[in-house]
C-alpha cells in the first residue's frame, strides 16, 4: 500500500500528524508511506521517522503546488491521506489531483459547497472536543487501523545536534539544563497579533523567573525579528536576558529546546517542538482552541484570558478558511503575567512558597483551571 500524505500548515501542524505517521507503518509494515511537505521545516519531522519511505519539499505559491501535484502522482498512491483540519477547497482540489484510487479525509458541519465537500471522497466526520493528534488517529479507522490514541509526538534529537546545540549555548554563557527557553513570536499569519503575548508583559515575566532563581534565554526565528528587541526595551540594559536567534536547522532549535528546563511562550510550533523533545511547555492561548492544538501533554500549562468569548478562532468548525472573532484590543493583552508564572511553577515542580513575599503575591494562582545543516553563527547569541 503506498500513502501519500500532505503536510501544508506547519510545523506545529506537521507534529501533530506524527503519531498517525508511526502507527500506519506499525500496524501495516508493508505500507510506503510519502510525504509531501510544503517547506523544509514541516518535513524535517518525518526526515527522523524510519516509519516514512520518502519526503518531498514541494515549495511555496503556485509552481510548488505544481511541484507537488506532479510528485504526487507520480507514487500512483493507494491512500492520499489528508491531516486534520482540512475544511478548505485547496484541500479537496489536492486530493482530486492526486491520482490516488482513495481519497481519506474529514467531514466538516460547514463547507460542504466553499470546501468542495460535496465531493465523494472518503470521509470521516470530525469531531468537536478531540485534539488534533486524536483527529489524525482516527482518520486511521478508514484504513482498519484500530489506533492509540495515547501516543504523543516525537522528534528524535541526535547527538549531533545536541552537540550543536550545546556550542551554541556555551556562546550565551549557559549550561545545558540551567536555562528557561523563552519564545515570544510566532509564524507571520492572521493570527499573529491576537497570538503574541505585549512586549512588556514578556519583560515583566521574565524579571520574575529572576526572583524565583531560573535564567531566561529569549529565543527568537525569523517570522518574528525584533521582538526580542521590544522585550529587552523594558528591562534596565544591566538586567538583560541572553538572547539566541534561531536562524539554523530545526533538528539544533529542537536540541536548545531539550537542554532547557522548560519552553515558555507562545502557542506556535515551536511549543509543540519543545513538548515532541520531552519537555513542559507553558503556552499562551488566546483565539486558538488549547483542547484542540496545545502541545500534546501540556494541557494543564496552557494559560488563557478569564473571558467567556476565548477561544474565538472559528476554522474549521463554523468557517472554511482562518478566521476569528477577537478585535483590537485583542484579548492575549488580558493574560495576567501572575498567571504565566504560575505554570512556570507548576511545570517546574516549584512549591508555590518559594521566593520572596513580593514574589509570591506574582505567583498567585487564578482561580480559574487552565488545563538540523546550516552552521549557526556564534555571534547571534549574543546580549543585546
Amino acid at each position: 500500500m503506498k500513502i501519500v500524505i500532505p503536510i501544508v500548515a506547519g510545523i506545529g501542524n506537521a507534529l501533530l500528524a506524527v503519531p498517525m505517521v508511526r502507527q500506519i507503518k506499525r500496524f501495516k509494515p508493508d505500507a510506503q508511506i510519502f510525504i509531501a511537505a510544503r517547506i523544509d521545516a514541516m518535513a524535517e519531522p518525518f526526515r527522523r521517522l524510519p516509519e516514512v519511505t520518502e519526503v518531498f519539499v514541494t515549495g511555496k505559491g503556485a509552481k510548488g503546488l505544481l511541484r507537488g501535484i506532479s510528485w504526487t502522482r507520480s507514487k500512483k498512491a493507494d491512500v492520499y491521506l489528508i491531516p486534520f483540519p482540512s475544511n478548505r477547497w485547496q484541500y479537496s482540489m489536492l486530493a482530486l489531483m492526486s491520482g490516488a484510487k482513495r481519497k481519506v479525509l474529514h467531514s466538516y458541519p460547514v463547507g460542504t459547497i466553499s470546501a468542495l465537500g460535496f465531493l465523494k471522497f472518503d470521509r470521516l466526520p470530525a469531531v468537536r472536543g478531540l485534539h488534533d493528534v486524536q483527529q489524525n488517529l482516527r482518520l486511521l479507522t478508514k484504513l482498519g487501523i484500530e489506533p492509540d490514541v495515547s501516543e504523543l509526538p516525537v522528534f528524535p534529537v541526535p547527538d549531533t545536534d545536541l552537540a550543536a546545540a550545546d556550542e551554541l549555548l556555551r556562546y550565551t554563557g549557559y549550561q545545558p539544563g540551567e536555562f528557561v527557553a523563552i519564545h515570544a513570536g510566532s509564524a507571520n499569519t492572521m493570527l499573529a497579533v491576537a497570538k503574541r503575548w505585549p512586549p512588556h508583559k514578556y519583560a515583566q515575566m521574565v524579571k520574575g523567573l529572576v526572583k524565583m532563581g531560573l535564567r531566561p534565554l529569549l529565543l527568537e526565528g525569523p517570522d518574528e525579528q525584533g521582538v526580542t528587541a521590544q522585550i529587552l526595551s523594558h528591562i534596565p540594559e544591566n538586567e538583560r536576558p541572553r538572547v539566541l536567534l534561531l536562524r539554523f536547522h530545526l533538528g539544533i532549535a529542537a536540541a536548545v529546546l531539550q537542554r532547557s528546563q522548560l519552553y515558555v511562550g507562545t502557542d506556535s510550533g515551536l511549543a509543540h517542538l519543545a513538548a515532541a523533545v520531552g519537555k513542559r511547555a507553558v503556552t499562551i492561548f488566546a483565539p486558538a482552541d488549547p483542547d484542540r492544538v496545545c502541545p500534546p501533554g501540556n494541557r494543564d500549562l496552557v494559560v488563557q484570558p478569564h473571558k467567556s468569548c476565548c477561544p474565538c478562532f472559528q476554522y474549521p468548525w463554523n468557517s472554511t478558511k482562518p478566521k476569528m472573532l477577537c478585535r483590537e484590543p485583542m484579548c492575549i493583552n488580558e493574560v495576567l503575567v501572575d498567571d504565566v508564572l504560575a505554570a512556570v511553577k507548576r511545570g517546574l515542580g516549584i512549591s508555590s512558597t518559594v521566593g520572596s513575599a513580593s514574589a509570591d503575591r506574582l505567583f498567585s494562582v487564578s482561580t480559574k483551571k487552565i488545563n538540523r545543516s546550516a552552521e549557526a553563527d556564534p555571534t547571534q547569541a549574543t546580549r543585546i
